[in-house]
């Protein structure tokens, strides 16, 4: 029931996939060394943690985290009986309790992960996709303040938003990132909308 997996989903939200796939495994190695089934439970971190990884990818949403733990969950119980069911001492209560602490890892994976994906954005200063999701909603402060005040200069902000995103996309570049900064790039204007025409 470790949650070690709650490492590389954590990695991944916060600088990417390749890099939570690279750490992962020697994580998993010096984790299980010298432990009884040192070999599968290697097999269970790693695999259960690309897959979930995998299953996380952008981390742009919440349910993404529980997509990712119910990845992991499963795959973590699939491995666990195919390493535990060719061997002939393997009955079925062991299994299925090993199969549930999988699904129970993945949860808590899942969960710790979405913590503190949360709270190490905030310390170490990182933007994240849910930060900028965050900002992008219409019920802003400051957007609803340049919609009350300056709408004509709201719907621009939205037309330059959605054109800059797109070219964001057409050249590779964070178009969420973007997006966002479009919303927000005269919102100084808000101040005294009268001088603007």
């Amino acid at each position: 029931v470790f949650p070690l997996m709650a490492f590389s989903l954590t990695i991944s939200a916060l600088y990417g996939a390749e890099l939570a796939i690279v750490t992962m495994f020697p994580l998993a190695l010096l984790t299980t060394y010298a432990l009884p089934f040192a070999l599968d439970l290697t097999a269970f971190y790693t695999l259960s943690s690309i897959l979930g990884v995998m299953a996380l990818r952008r981390a742009q949403r919440i349910p993404a985290f529980f997509w990712a733990g119910a990845t992991i969950a499963l795959s973590g119980a699939a491995v666990v009986v195919a390493l535990r069911l060719p061997e002939p001492s393997a009955d079925w209560v062991g299994l299925a309790t090993l199969a549930g602490a999988a699904m129970i890892n993945g949860v808590i994976s899942a969960g710790l992960s979405l913590v503190l994906h949360y709270f190490l954005a905030q310390f170490l200063g990182i933007t994240t996709a849910m930060q900028l999701l965050e900002l992008s909603r219409p019920d802003q402060p400051l957007l609803r303040l340049l919609l009350r005040d300056a709408p004509g200069t709201y719907q621009h902000s939205l037309q330059v938003s959605n054109l800059a995103e797109q070219a964001a996309e057409a050249i590779g570049a964070d178009a969420m990132l973007t997006r966002v900064g479009g919303m927000y790039h005269d919102a100084g204007k808000a101040a005294n909308p009268l001088f603007f025409i």
